[in-house]
Formats: C-alpha cells, structure tokens, sequence
C-alpha cells in the first residue's frame, strides 16, 4: 500500500523539485488511517488531500534557494564569531512592536534612575550643609562634580564665604536662634554708646 501511495505521490509531485526524503515524510504522514489493503480511489483521495502540504513544502524550498543573501549575512556573521545564530539587525515583524516598548521602557528606567540619584545627591548636599551652618539661601544656586569630595568643597565653600564677608564669622559658628542673635546685637551696640 505505500508503495502505491509512493507512486501516485510523487507522479503528482514531479514537477515539485521535492526530494525522496520530503515524499518518505508526506507518505508516511497520509499513510495512517488507511488500511493496508486500501483501494485505489482511498490513496488517490489521500493523495490529493496531501497536495497542499506538497505545494508549501515547494514554496519553502524555493524561498530558501531564491534568498542567498539572507544566508551570506548569517554566514559571515558566523565568521566573526557570532556563533549564537540569527541576526539581531532583523528582528520579526511581530517582535517589532514589544522592542519598541522594551526600548521606551529602558530609557524610562534611565531617566528615573537619574532623578532618583541627583535628588539624593541634593539632599545630601543640603544636609552636609546644614550641619556646616551654611544657610538654605547661599545654596540654592550652588552645584558640585558628581565625583567631588563633598565635605571639603562645602568646607571651602564655607571658607569662601566667611573670606569675602558675605557670610560672618560669628554666624558661620553660630548655634543660637535670631532672637539671641538681636540681643547679643544690641548688647554690643548699648555698650560701644558713651556713659553721660
């Protein structure tokens, strides 16, 4: 019965370009369900059922003969030590769409990571600076190398700013509230007034 099945398969086949192998896989595919002492008409209704499969199995080997450039790109590819296959330029069409969200999510991902490290950075700053007496205002606008040594810069900062009188010694060293700060003011003014 295969061999009769075989026969008629690759009469309808010849013009096909199919090999021996690719018939023994279509015969034995359209082989089960039928009986060994099938009719003629049974095998040839297989047979014909079968032809689709025959015509795409045509349509792929001709692809796959009419593309040698696709080919050459994997082989030389594979020549520079690319051994993982495939080509990571072409991406499917389907893939498409998720590479785009995958790719919009990473950058996302980036720019939150960024804002997440430079408001810990400015909070750090702003605390190192606290605990230095430097006030809120004179570092507003004050903004340092991500690599730089965060305690000497505000010391010299600190330095700079008591040097050039915009910031005074006593305030720079200064605990005490403004209250305290007016009336150690006034204090110093009534004693530098004569007696009379």
């Amino acid at each position: 019965m295969k061999k009769k099945f075989r026969k008629l398969l690759s009469e309808n086949c010849k013009d096909m370009g199919l090999t021996g192998k690719a018939l023994d896989d279509l015969v034995e595919i359209g082989a089960e369900g039928l009986d060994d002492d099938a009719s003629d008409e049974d095998i040839a209704a297989k047979v014909d059922s079968l032809m689709p499969y025959a015509k795409a199995m045509q349509g792929e080997i001709t692809r796959k003969t009419r593309s040698p450039k696709p080919q050459s790109k994997k082989t030389q590819s594979n020549d520079e030590g690319d051994d993982e296959g495939g080509n990571d330029d072409e991406a499917p069409e389907w893939f498409k769409p998720f590479q785009q969200k995958l790719s919009a999510l990473e950058s996302e991902n980036a720019t939150l990571k960024a804002e997440k490290a430079k408001t810990t950075r400015q909070a750090e700053i702003a605390a190192k600076a606290k605990k230095l007496g430097i006030p809120d205002y004179l570092m507003k606008r004050v903004s340092f190398a991500d690599d730089a040594d965060l305690d000497k810069e505000l010391e010299d900062y600190k330095q700079e700013l008591v040097t050039n009188n915009l910031m005074p010694k006593e305030q720079a060293h200064e605990t005490g509230s403004n209250k305290q700060a007016m009336e150690a003011s006034a204090k110093a003014w009534a004693e530098s007034l004569p007696n009379k």
